[in-house]
């Protein structure tokens, strides 16, 4: 702000949205997208995995087969977002708690 910069991306979780802020002064230009989900910095693991993962993993249950992966940038947080740490568990993870949880659930209603 100091030097007269402004954030060139902006996400909105509520209205998932992202924004592009291209040029400057009068010539600005804004772009806006919508997307099925939009997270930011501050959505936690738990949000992304219940909005993104969650939902393929009784897909999986069903029968279907699924791949979930992380694309982008170096040093993007991909390794944080997929496996995350002891306290804050990642995707893989909470899938796999999630997977071992029904199948325990399923061999129990059959047996």
């Amino acid at each position: 702000r100091r030097h007269g910069t402004l954030p060139v991306v902006t996400a909105r979780t509520a209205e998932r949205t992202v924004t592009v802020v291209r040029g400057k002064g009068r010539k600005q230009l804004r772009s806006s997208y919508t997307f099925d989900d939009v997270f930011t910095a501050f959505s936690s693991q738990a949000e992304v995995f219940d909005a993104t993962v969650k939902p393929v993993v009784g897909d999986v249950m069903r029968g279907f087969e699924a791949t979930v992966f992380a694309y982008g940038a170096t040093g993007g947080g991909k390794t944080y977002t997929m496996v995350g740490t002891r306290d804050n568990p990642g995707i893989m993870v909470r899938a796999l708690n999630d997977l071992f949880e029904a199948a325990g659930e399923s061999n129990r209603k059959v047996g």
